[in-house]
């Protein structure tokens, strides 16, 4: 085919626009496009610590107020310190807003570190592959609802070599069960006794997770130790000789339900006078002293703990009525604070093995209460309850270290 010069001249034309347009093309793939691939930064992704609930959050009403109460184990997973700082409980059903707000040394009262000595300094800095548990016991304001989940917001500093960094974590959403506590009768006559319990006490018993079975639980999540005060109204700790019926030894014991028992042992002698001896260890197994478990039904036990030896007055097997006589309270076992009934409710028949469950009694009167555990034992008065009128207390638990008279 012959080609003119015409020809020539629009083909050089072509080639010309070409090139530009290749040109303007390259151009623009070497600059970054809003939103493109090139054009975003990666998140940066830092590692902080694991949030675990074991047991849902549950709820159980103590003088008028609702209260939630878990526990939150933080792990660490990294190869250097954590040092936490804030812990918030945010409401997760919708409602908003939240429900506790923890921070600097209010939130280290609540954590406790397991495996380590008590009195341990600093317990909000969580080492390397250690874990820290913050025992929560949230009073709601009064008349406010329980959330029906809730969400943990917890901060901490991150302490890298080359300095500390500030980090969030959110965990998921749990759910807050909705089960009401188990409703009992009382365990004891009269009174008045004292319900001797620190959600928050190094060593307690709600602070002590037993590992049984490959599963580590708190058992005594909800438990009260129960002694008798005397007439004075304060504990005589240099007293001697021991009153024959020293913190109620000796009181009759009683079913807190139609129940089935299904667990009883009474071969562990009485300690001498005073509390059990400190100076061997006693094996788990005998901690517990002289027992009886009863079976309330829906997967609920009732434990009876340091009954006085030959006072057990049922065996395995037995079906026993409200307010009959299963024992009478004694000194056996690791009754750390002398003769006592310590009482808990749990979801196994195992006294070690099972997690702790909350309780109401349907009825009691509230006198007053201790300021603390050390103000009993320091021989200190109780204070009494400010409000006669609302002594009578109903579907509810005593509050800490609450005087209590059975009816």
């Amino acid at each position: 085919m012959r080609t003119t010069l015409s020809d020539a001249r629009d083909a050089l034309a072509l080639t010309r626009a070409t090139r530009a347009t290749l040109v303007t093309l390259a151009a623009l793939v070497s600059q970054p496009l809003p939103g493109s691939l090139a054009a975003q930064e990666r998140p940066a992704i830092v590692q902080a610590v694991d949030l675990l609930l074991p047991t849902p959050p549950t709820t159980v009403r103590i003088a008028g107020k609702t209260h939630v109460v878990y526990e939150l184990h933080v792990t660490n997973f990294q190869s250097v310190d954590i040092a936490l700082s804030r812990v918030q409980v945010l409401r997760a059903d919708g409602s908003g807003g939240s429900i506790a707000d923890y921070r600097d040394a209010g939130l280290s009262k609540k954590i406790g570190r397991p495996g380590l000595r008590r009195g341990q300094e600093n317990p909000h800095v969580v080492g390397p592959g250690m874990r820290a548990i913050a025992y929560l016991w949230i009073e709601l304001a009064q008349g406010a609802d329980a959330p029906r989940s809730i969400r943990n917001r917890v901060e901490m500093n991150i302490m890298r070599p080359t300095g500390p960094v500030h980090a969030v974590v959110e965990g998921t959403a749990s759910v807050v069960s909705r089960e009401a506590p188990v409703a009992l009768h009382p365990p004891l006559r009269g009174g008045p006794w004292t319900a001797i319990y620190d959600p928050l006490l190094v060593g307690g018993h709600r602070t002590v997770p037993y590992t049984i079975d490959g599963r580590a639980r708190i058992p005594g999540r909800f438990a009260i130790d129960w002694i008798r005060l005397p007439s004075s109204g304060t504990i005589e700790k240099e007293a001697a000789p021991r009153p024959v019926d020293w913190n109620g030894y000796g009181a009759e014991v009683l079913a807190v339900a139609d129940a089935l028992v299904v667990a009883a042992m009474d071969d562990i002698p009485e300690n001498p006078e005073g509390p059990a001896p400190t100076d061997k260890p006693m094996p788990l197994e005998n901690a517990s002293g002289n027992f009886v478990t009863l079976d309330l039904g829906r997967g609920r036990f009732a434990f009876y703990e340091h009954l006085k030896r030959g006072s057990v007055a049922v065996k395995s097997g037995d079906r026993v009525k409200v307010g009959q006589v299963i024992g009478r309270l004694g000194n056996s076992g690791s009754s750390s604070i002398g003769p006592h009934l310590h009482f808990h409710v749990a979801d196994a028949n195992s006294i070690l093995g099972a997690e702790g469950l909350p309780f109401v009694f349907t009825r009691f009167e509230q006198q007053g209460s201790f300021s603390s555990i050390q103000a009993l034992f320091a021989g200190e008065k109780w204070v009494a309850n400010p409000e006669p009128h609302a002594k009578e207390r109903r579907l509810e638990r005593p509050g800490a270290n609450a005087v209590v008279v059975f009816r």
